[in-house]
This record gives C-alpha cells, sequence and structure tokens, in this order.
C-alpha cells in the first residue's frame, strides 16, 4: 500500500479511458507544487480503476446480459457484431482466475514477457472493449477511444451522454463514490476497488489530457455535482486546453453551464491560488466571488450576467519546481509487471517552429521551453526511485534538448544512479557517437524520434531543421549504441505528392536494422499549428468544423491542389502494409506501439530488434502523431 498523507479536501480525478499500464504525470505533478506550497489535493486514478472494474467477473456478466438483449432486437449486421462479442466475452470470463488472466499475466514478471501469453492477454482485454462497445452502440470505446460512432463530440452530445447516465461507468463510479469508507484513499479488498468519500471535500478538478477521455471527464463532472454539490467544480489538462483557447465565446458559456471553472494553460498556479480562497469564496457574495476568482492565474469562468473572466497568465519557473507526488497511488494496479514513472525536466519545446505541430498547453506551436537544472533534475529521480522502488521512468516531455539530454545524462551517471529510461527526441547532428554512448550509459534505453517525412522537399516544408542524411546518420549512432530506435512519421503533410510518401516509407524499409519500431500516421490538422494560423502560405485553404465539433479537435480544411488521389491513397496503404509486416506492430498501450511502458520493457528484456521482422499483428496506419 501506497503511504497516504492526511485527508485533503480537494480531489484530483485522472478520467478514462487512457492508458492503464502507468500513472500519468499530470496531477501528481500538482500534487507535488501543492505540498511544496504548503497545500495538499488528493490524486485519484480513475483510469486504472476502471480498467479493474471492466475485467471483473461482475461486469463482464452484466455485459453478457446486455449483449443478449440488444440481440433480441438486433439486425442481422448488428447479430453478428453482438455474436463475436460474446464469444471474445465467454474466452475471457473462463480465463479469469486462472493462469490466463490477462491481468495476472500483464502483471506477471515472467509471462509478461512470453510471446504467447503476452497476445492471449491484450486480446482478451481488447476483447472487453469490443463487448463494451457493442453493448452500449453507438458508444465505442478503448483505451485511446471513447466516442458516438466515431464522431467527434458536440456539447449537447456531451450534456446528453452525463445528464442521461449514457456512460457505462457510472455504476462504478457511485460505488467508488461511496461514503462508507473510512477515509480518502481507502481500499476495499473485497471490492478491489478505491473508497472516496465526499461528504466534506470542498474542490473537484478534473484532467482532461486525450480526447478519449473527454466523455467520461464531462459524465464524472456531472456526478459530482449531484454527489458534492457544495464543492468547487473545475475541468483542465491539454485536451479541453487546447479545445477551449480556440472556441468562440458561445460555446465557452455553454461548457462553463457544466461546471465551476476551466483551468487554462499550467495548473500549478491555479491551485496554488485557488485553494486557499476556496472558504472566502463559499461565503463570499456574488459579486465578491467574482472579483476573487478573477485573480486565480488561467482560471476562466463566467459571471451572473454572463461575461467570461479569464484570470492574469503566469509561468511557472521550472527552476524551482517541485518533483511529482505519487505517494497516493498503489503503482502495483497498473498493467505492468514492473513500476514505472513518468518525470518532465522541461517543459515546451527548444525547436518549436514545425509546421504541424500544436502541443501543450499553448495558444500556437509549443510552450516556451524551460528546464529544470540537470543536477537537481537526477535529485529528483533518485529520490523517486528509492520512495517508490522504481528503477523504470518515461522522461515525459515534449521534447529535450540535445545540449540538454547529454547534460541530463551526465548528471545521472555522476549520481551513479542505476535507472533505464525512454523518451522522445529530435535528431539532431549534435548527437555524436560519444554522445550517444553516454546517453546508453545513463540508462536511455529507447528512443522516439520524431522523424515525420523522407523527404527532403518535405522537411523543408515542415521547417524540420534537420535532413534526411544527417537524421540517417544519427539514428544509427543511436542504434549502435544499443538505444532502441522508434520513428515516428505521417503522411499528408500539405503538398506532399505520392512520390514523396512513399519515400519514407520506404526510408523505413531500407534502414529496418536500424528501425526497431514505427509509426506511420497520417496528417491531422490542429489548431493551433502554424499551417492553420497561415493556411494560404501551406497551400491550404477552407478551414471549417465537421458539424457537432463543438471542441475543435478534428479541423477540416482543403487543399489549393489536391496532391495525391484516392487510388494514390490505397497504393500508400499497401506499401505500408507491406513494410509493417516485416514487425510486430501493436496497437497503444501494448509492447509494439511507440512509447509505450511495454514496449519499454521488452526492450529490456529482449534486446532492441524484438519487434523486427515478425509479421504485423496490427495495421501501422494510424491516427495523427502528436509531439
Amino acid at each position: 500500500m501506497p503511504n497516504r498523507p492526511a485527508r485533503s479536501r480537494a480531489l484530483l480525478l485522472h478520467p478514462p479511458l487512457a492508458d492503464p499500464t502507468q500513472p500519468y504525470l499530470s496531477l501528481p505533478t500538482l500534487k507535488g507544487h501543492l505540498r511544496a506550497k504548503g497545500l495538499d489535493a488528493t490524486v485519484v486514478d480513475l483510469n486504472v480503476e476502471a480498467t479493474h472494474h471492466l475485467i471483473s467477473r461482475r461486469t463482464l456478466a452484466g455485459l453478457i446480459d446486455l449483449l443478449r438483449h440488444r440481440g433480441h432486437r438486433a439486425r442481422r449486421e448488428e447479430e453478428r457484431v453482438l455474436t463475436a462479442a460474446r464469444s471474445g466475452l465467454d474466452d475471457l470470463i473462463d480465463s479469469l482466475g486462472t493462469e490466463e488472466d490477462p491481468l495476472a499475466v500483464l502483471r506477471d514478471p515472467e509471462r509478461f514477457y512470453d510471446p504467447v501469453a503476452y497476445r492471449a492477454a491484450t486480446r482478451r482485454v481488447e476483447a472487453a472493449f469490443a463487448a463494451l462497445s457493442a453493448a452500449n452502440a453507438p458508444y465505442g470505446y478503448g483505451f485511446n477511444r471513447a466516442d458516438r460512432g466515431g464522431a467527434p463530440w458536440s456539447i449537447d452530445g456531451l450534456a446528453d451522454y452525463s445528464e442521461t447516465e449514457k456512460s457505462p461507468f457510472l455504476r462504478f463510479y457511485r460505488e467508488l463514490f461511496a461514503a462508507a469508507g473510512e477515509g480518502i484513499g481507502d481500499w476495499d479488498d473485497d471490492a478491489a476497488t478505491l473508497r472516496v468519500p465526499l461528504d466534506d471535500v470542498d474542490f473537484v478538478g478534473i484532467s482532461i489530457i486525450f480526447p478519449s477521455q473527454v466523455a467520461e471527464a464531462f459524465a464524472l463532472a456531472a456526478l459530482m455535482r449531484e454527489l458534492a454539490p457544495g464543492a468547487f467544480l473545475a475541468l483542465g489538462g491539454p485536451c479541453l486546453h487546447q479545445a477551449v483557447v480556440h472556441m468562440d465565446d458561445d460555446r465557452r458559456r455553454r461548457l462553463l453551464g457544466r461546471v465551476d471553472a476551466i483551468g487554462l494553460y499550467e495548473g500549478e498556479p491555479t491551485l496554488e491560488a485557488l485553494l486557499p480562497l476556496l472558504p472566502e469564496l463559499a461565503a463570499a457574495p456574488r459579486e465578491e466571488r467574482e472579483r476573487l476568482l478573477a485573480t486565480v492565474p488561467h482560471l476562466l469562468t463566467k459571471t451572473a450576467a454572463g461575461e467570461l473572466v479569464q484570470g492574469p497568465r503566469a509561468l511557472l519557473d521550472l527552476r524551482e519546481a517541485a518533483p511529482p507526488d505519487y505517494g497516493d497511488l498503489d503503482l502495483d494496479r497498473y498493467l505492468a509487471p514492473s513500476r514505472t514513472l513518468l518525470y518532465a525536466p522541461t517543459r515546451g519545446c527548444y525547436w518549436g517552429r514545425c509546421s504541424f505541430c500544436y502541443y501543450g498547453l499553448a495558444e500556437t506551436s509549443t510552450a516556451r521551453y524551460r528546464e529544470i537544472p540537470p543536477d537537481r533534475a537526477a535529485a529528483d529521480l533518485k529520490r523517486l526511485s528509492q520512495r517508490h522502488g522504481v528503477k523504470n521512468f518515461y522522461i515525459s516531455c515534449d521534447v529535450l534538448s540535445p545540449s540538454y539530454a547529454a547534460r541530463f545524462a551526465q548528471a545521472l551517471v555522476d549520481r551513479g544512479l542505476k535507472i533505464r529510461w525512454s523518451c522522445d527526441l529530435k535528431l539532431d547532428g549534435t548527437y555524436s557517437a560519444e554522445r550517444c554512448e553516454l546517453l546508453h550509459r545513463s540508462g536511455l534505453r529507447a528512443a522516439a524520434f520524431g522523424i515525420e517525412s523522407g523527404s527532403d522537399r518535405v522537411l523543408r516544408a515542415m521547417h524540420k531543421g534537420c535532413d534526411r542524411a544527417t537524421m540517417e546518420l544519427v539514428n544509427r549512432r543511436f542504434h549502435a549504441a544499443g538505444i532502441a530506435t522508434e520513428w515516428m512519421t505521417f503522411t499528408g503533410h500539405p503538398g506532399e505528392t505520392l512520390a514523396e510518401a512513399l519515400e519514407t516509407v520506404d526510408w523505413i524499409d531500407r534502414e529496418r536494422d536500424a528501425v526497431d519500431l514505427f509509426i506511420i500516421g497520417e496528417f491531422g490538422l490542429q489548431a493551433g499549428s502554424p499551417i492553420a494560423q497561415d493556411p494560404a502560405a501551406f497551400g491550404v485553404t477552407n478551414i471549417r468544423l465537421a458539424e457537432g465539433d463543438d471542441l475543435g479537435l478534428y479541423p477540416l480544411y482543403d487543399e489549393v491542389e489536391e496532391a495525391i488521389t484516392r487510388r494514390e491513397r490505397e497504393e500508400l496503404a499497401r506499401e505500408v502494409d507491406r513494410v509493417a509486416a516485416d514487425y510486430t506492430l501493436r496497437a497503444y498501450p501494448w509492447a509494439g506501439a511507440v512509447s509505450t511502458h511495454h514496449s519499454l520493457l521488452w526492450f529490456i528484456r529482449h534486446g532492441t530488434g524484438v519487434f523486427r521482422k515478425r509479421k504485423s499483428a496490427a495495421p501501422a496506419l494510424g491516427p495523427s502523431p502528436r509531439r
């Protein structure tokens, strides 16, 4: 059991659906900052708990009943889907409590690394989501999916989902937030879930990191309004920030009809200012309450007259940043055979010029680049490693500059810290063979590179600041040093031709001995990217939102001259599948996907080539990669 602090009156919730193999960084980071300021909040990872709830006999039995009920009214096409879902459920239920139990396999220090056992376990977990989706159609669910028939979420759709109790996790939430527990953070072994009473909670913050969390975040917000009507209720997180910062005022007002506030940009200054104000806010008359809220950095609120008010901007000085605090979380609940933690020694991007990129808590492009001093970052990792018994870390940030990566690695070596880590890097000619060897000596075992394209013309159009020959040379240096190399690429950048897209695919094929994992995504326009800000410069026109896309997460656009036809896209897809056939590529968050905890563990156990020269288990084409 984790050593938990005294109960806090503030809750920070990480909603489903996201990666259940490791705890996410954002809320422990906020907690660490608050504790350094003499404040506190309790972090609750509802995502990992929802996974355990879903893959339980009681929940699966309920899904079978729902599938049978739907089957009585199903048309022929739907009936085939329901039959397949029931078959997958039968196999999953039969495995529970045996050595084939998927949750047990994924946390077993030996069976996790057995290819047959691992493949069966992941297939059974996916079967649970297939059944959940079939039973709740048209809603579809997965670790990176929660949508209505693939359509984007409208504000009205989110309201209907939450107010008419469409969430399949609602019963789980109600049981989890029962008042019968002894206190926040108490584990009930019989129910195998966390009990979180709400009797005196005065703040609930719900963080939306990924689009797949949007629906459940709004369902949770509605439930919190019911169960804790006196609590100050706020939504935040990078995904919501990127939606709201580009949203028109009418939509902002409609969102604020569901919560008290929305946190934009970085959350540390927001919570540091807001939490001490809560008793005063509760007793203040309306005008005074509105005045006080207007002083809270980054907080978006709505006055009684309907006026939108956003608090002042504040930029966190990372030189004074506190380390994340994971003390509220049971790290053995996650679906992995060994613990891992995330740590961010930098924020923002030192390059910040890529045409397609919109990442993190900024209005456009990327946030201002800042660094924690390398010696202090190494000290933070040492304390986290010792406190939690953790040897594996994911350095979770936009990117490390090459200079910082070297200084950080040297600091780890100087402290004699025996950890293994992975991260995302931008390839640069300054990564010499000696620097790559230093990174490996410090514990770097896997690095994901934003390669993007195999065409030098397209790389120049992207403003990548690096050419193909340099990336190829430096990638080989990493691989020669014993670091697994993961390529993130995509096709469809405005103006890219079929021949240029095929250059990317063929390049991966030719470099396969030095490319250990890859993804070839498809370009997706993002509102804060340089392309969206200056579309004419990239041959883009008629940027618009699909009907119902009130959050603006999936802008549509036209190209002045369409570069690739539909038939050419089919040819491209066939070529991607041909190259992927020499790899074992799996969907997020499994081993065989780029930048996942499971992939890192398999690299450590089986070596850098573990996913190469095998038949693909999943298509390589996926969503546009987020940097």
